[in-house]
Order: C-alpha cells, then structure tokens, then sequence
C-alpha cells in the first residue's frame, strides 16, 4: 500500500501538468523561435507567435502594427532556458534574464508574456503581455 501512496504522490504532478516531456518540449521549441525571431529582429515572425490578447494590446498599447510595436521593447537578449514548467494549458520558461509566458492554443503554444522580470512582493512585470 505504501509504493501506491508514493508512486501517487510521485505521479500526479506529471498528470496535472500533461505528463511533462512531449508538452515541456513542445513549449521550449515555442519559447525558443520566439527569442530566435527577436534574436534576429524578424518583429513580424515574432508577433506571429503572439497569443492574439498580448499582440492586441501591444498594438492597443503602443498604437502602432505589432511588428513596429514589438520592435520598441526593450526584450532581454535570448539565452538558454534555466527551466519550464507546464501547467495545463498554461507554461512558463526561465532564462537567466526573463521568463516567458506561454497558452496553449489549438494552433500550438503562443507567448502571452514576453520580457518578464520577478518583482517583489508583485509576481512580475512584463515587457510585453496580454490581458
């Protein structure tokens, strides 16, 4: 009984989070063309991996089209990944500098916040991100 408590314990965090590997690289190759897509100042390629809420209010935001808006952020330089987590349909990836905020969408992961920093006692401030 006791290694069916634990083998629980152990397991449940991978089923509430979509079994980790598949949903985790999935993200990080999400996460990774849009830092290469800033990395190469390609701002209509990196809007195009916008969820359409944070690309609607940067453009709001900003008043200008996304790649002109996305272009005037002040987004960190990419690095490697320290990190993802994925929760739901929800994920988040660490980089020594920002974090990245992604939703899953139909089409795939989108980022929903880009340029993230911790803030505290506030979760984080966001350089890019929608409603």
């Amino acid at each position: 009984m006791r290694w069916w408590c634990t083998a629980s314990a152990l397991l449940l965090p991978m089923v509430l989070t979509g079994c980790g590997s598949g949903q985790d690289e999935a993200v990080r190759d999400s996460a990774a063309a849009f830092q290469d897509a800033v990395s190469a100042r390609d701002w209509a390629g990196a809007c195009a991996l916008l969820a359409p809420e944070t690309r609607s209010e940067l453009e709001s935001a900003a008043e200008l089209p996304c790649d002109g808006a996305l272009a005037e952020e002040d987004l960190p330089a990419p690095g490697t990944p320290d990190g993802v987590d994925v929760f739901g349909t929800m994920a988040e990836v660490r980089y020594p500098g920002e974090t990245l905020f992604l939703t899953r969408f139909p089409d795939g992961w989108r980022l929903h916040a880009a340029g993230c920093t911790p803030q505290h006692p506030k979760p984080y401030d966001c350089a890019v991100h929608g409603g």
